[in-house]
């Protein structure tokens, strides 16, 4: 019997297999289907699945469900099997096969629709694609709801040899709340600023993208429901911007916020490649911040800036009314004159510390991004304006410990109060006093520029020039307050005498300064312009920081930067990144230099020290400050003073036109006796003062240098 079984079983399988060959299979059309979702204003939901399904019928829809040919399931309800993939963004794509010959009638749905309310299903007539044979593809489709459309219907429409990009973002963020955004103030505007060169514009070809007015306008996409914070609108680029990188930010405006200014995650601009055909950009949130779901609070938050440092160089003065300001994403990056007390800081008396509550709107343990900014009131003529109006603009701190990006707190939701700030992160030992000039050696290697792709460098033609670029330091230099117009030192040029591709040169830094310089390199020249490293923007690493240092408290006679790179112009490169030294005198610059892979330590282990020792004795129960000794003296003397109390400690000298000349002593010291050398052979004959003051006060003494 298993014999016979077996010989059976051989016999029905061969049999199938001689009906399997003599039947040929079922004759079937391959469809590809692409859709864009773009026109469905229920994808701001994002907290629900999207799920996208093509539904429909085969041939007259006479059954409920049909099989087809490559195993797949269509139906008018949920049981259909024909699920798009997305491809990104908006984009979505489904391929499949129906029989030869048979009418295939469709549509698309969207759970996300379903669940907004609106109706998960397209509206309209259905889609069909008639019966016959051969592969099928059809262009993209946007998902209907409201008006019948024909199926290649599109949200915009452009001219010959142009490309049309629809942008899009979702307005009510807790970050876009945070900079003070009323989304039902009828003069709210909704707009994108960007990079003009690429040439996109709305309507006009003369309303094009600019980074300093809102050409591009964004529009509401619904008055309620689910789009009623969603604004989009479309840009037209010439069809020769294809390929072509578009960087660019959100912007809204409003009555009492005239500069919203989206900040992006993880710093910089937005950036996307202008395609070859018309296409959407999928929405953002502004600021790539969560949605307002009504969780923000308001308190009050503490500044405190420390801007001794400003008045010792010479920068600040308040006997001509110069003022200082919070700035940042809680109130638009801007100070009006009538609404001082919510980013005016105020002077505490005894003190050249200014500090104010200031109110912030925004959800708890939010990133809060601000700086300090001075109003220089240079008004000498008494009109009541500014003799110069660039001097408007230039007061903007650039945090040395940042490397000139923004500062950041978390806000907790309730009052809090932050630590004493130094303006620009300009602590007393980073001021270089009045003196002597001093030669500072700039040294760049050229070679990795000669390679670019774009503009490369060009040493038989092009120059290599420097760009100081924090405007306050500028300022001690000697230069106008703003940029020159092509933002240039195109006078400060570099030279490389031996052919070796290493350009070097030597600027004079004028004292009274701050000993940190940001800068870039450029080259180019006056008939081509100039192309300048990095990839710039407002954050981090937008350019290089190094440090004058002195010796054990001396301030050097020269000094001689490390050798620079030449970095990348491409914003995708993360060579065009700048290397940032960090700055000696922050506290925190150990466990920044462990943390972040730019800043780097400038090979000093303790620069900015002067010699401090205790002397020990009976604790003190008063301040005091003894006769240095000896004195006069011709180089060095010892002073002694003495703490009663743990707390800030600062021991000073100064010429007697007031300026600071020696910083000894700036930290947080015990109750004690100490002693500290001051080494003033960099000084001219004559009579200066030093200065201790602590919790209890002030007091000073005289000392005598001869020569």
């Amino acid at each position: 019997m298993q014999r016979t079984f077996a010989t059976t079983a051989r016999w029905l399988a061969l049999a199938a297999f001689v009906f399997a060959v003599a039947m040929p299979a079922q004759a079937q059309r391959n469809v590809t289907l692409r859709l864009n979702t773009a026109t469905l204003p229920d994808t701001v939901k994002t907290d629900i699945d999207r799920n996208i399904q093509v539904r429909g019928c085969l041939d007259g829809c006479a059954d409920d469900q049909s099989a087809l040919p490559d195993g797949s399931v269509i139906a008018w309800n949920d049981n259909t099997t024909l699920t798009p993939s997305s491809q990104g963004g908006d984009f979505w794509e489904a391929s499949f096969q129906i029989p030869d010959n048979e009418t295939l009638n469709f549509k698309f749905y969207s759970d996300q629709s379903e669940m907004a309310g609106i109706g998960g299903r397209e509206d309209g007539g259905n889609h069909q694609i008639e019966a016959g044979t051969g592969d099928v593809e059809l262009d993209v489709h946007y998902f209907e709801k409201g008006d019948d459309q024909p199926y290649d219907w599109r949200p915009f429409t452009v001219g010959p040899d142009q490309v049309g990009v629809w942008f899009r973002v979702y307005i009510d963020t807790e970050q876009a709340t945070l900079k003070g955004l009323d989304i039902d103030d009828e003069n709210l505007q909704i707009g994108v600023r960007g990079n003009p060169d690429v040439g996109g514009f709305q309507g006009e070809e003369t309303n094009t993208m600019d980074w300093g007015a809102t050409n591009i306008v964004l529009t509401q996409e619904a008055e309620s429901g689910p789009a009623a914070a969603l604004y989009s609108g479309l840009v037209t680029y010439p069809a020769s911007a294809a390929g072509t990188q578009q960087a660019y930010k959100f912007f809204f405006s409003d009555t009492d916020t005239p500069d919203g200014w989206e900040d992006i995650s993880g710093g910089g601009d937005r950036l996307f490649t202008v395609p070859s055909s018309d296409t959407t950009l999928y929405w953002q949130f502004y600021g790539d911040s969560p949605a307002n779901d009504g969780s923000t609070v308001e308190a009050t938050v503490d500044f405190l800036a420390d801007v001794q440092p400003l008045v010792d160089v010479g920068l600040v003065s308040l006997a001509r009314g110069d003022a200082i300001q919070v700035r940042g994403a809680f109130n638009g990056w801007d100070c009006p004159d009538d609404n001082q007390d919510d980013c005016g800081l105020f002077q505490i008396p005894g003190s050249l510390d200014f500090g104010n509550s200031v109110p912030i709107t925004a959800a708890p343990s939010d990133e809060i991004n601000y700086k300090y900014y001075v109003v220089f009131n240079i008004d000498e003529d008494g009109d009541g304006e500014l003799d110069d109006p660039e001097w408007g603009n230039i007061g903007w701190e650039e945090p040395l410990d940042n490397g000139g990006g923004n500062r950041i707190f978390e806000f907790a939701g309730s009052a809090q109060t932050l630590d004493t700030e130094f303006f620009n992160g300009i602590r007393r030992p980073n001021v270089i006093p009045a003196g002597d000039p001093i030669p500072v050696t700039f040294s760049v290697d050229m070679t990795a520029a000669l390679g670019f792709d774009a503009d490369p460098f060009d040493p038989a033609t092009d120059k290599v020039t420097l760009q100081l670029e924090d405007a306050v330091w500028r300022v001690t230099q000697g230069f106008a307050p703003a940029q020159p117009t092509d933002g240039l030192l195109t006078d400060f040029e570099l030279t490389d005498t031996d052919g070796d591709g290493i350009y070097t040169g030597v600027y004079n830094v004028l004292r009274p300064t701050y000993n940190g310089i940001g800068y870039r390199y450029a080259y180019g020249n006056t008939d081509d312009g100039f192309i300048v490293e990095g990839a710039g923007g407002f954050d981090t690493g937008r350019r290089r920081y190094r440090y004058i240092t002195p010796d054990n408290g001396t301030i050097p006679s020269s000094f001689e930067f490390a050798l620079d790179a030449f970095r990348s112009t491409d914003v995708d490169n993360p060579d065009s990144v700048m290397p940032i030294e960090a700055n000696p005198t922050d506290p925190n610059r150990d466990d920044l230099i462990a943390s972040n892979p730019l800043f780097f330590d400038n090979g000093f282990t303790d620069p900015l020290s002067v010699a401090i020792e205790e002397v020990g004795g009976a604790l003190p129960t008063t301040m005091a400050l003894a006769t240095a000794y000896p004195n006069p003296f011709r180089g060095s003397t010892q002073i002694e003073y003495s703490v009663p109390q743990a707390g800030p400690v600062s021991l000073m000298v100064y010429d007697v036109t007031g300026r600071v000349v020696a910083t000894l002593v700036d930290e947080v010291q015990t109750a004690s006796n100490y002693r500290v050398g001051f080494d003033a052979s960099g000084l001219a004959a004559g009579v200066y003062v030093y200065q201790l003051r602590t919790q209890e006060g002030l007091v000073s003494q005289r000392l005598t240098v001869i020569r």
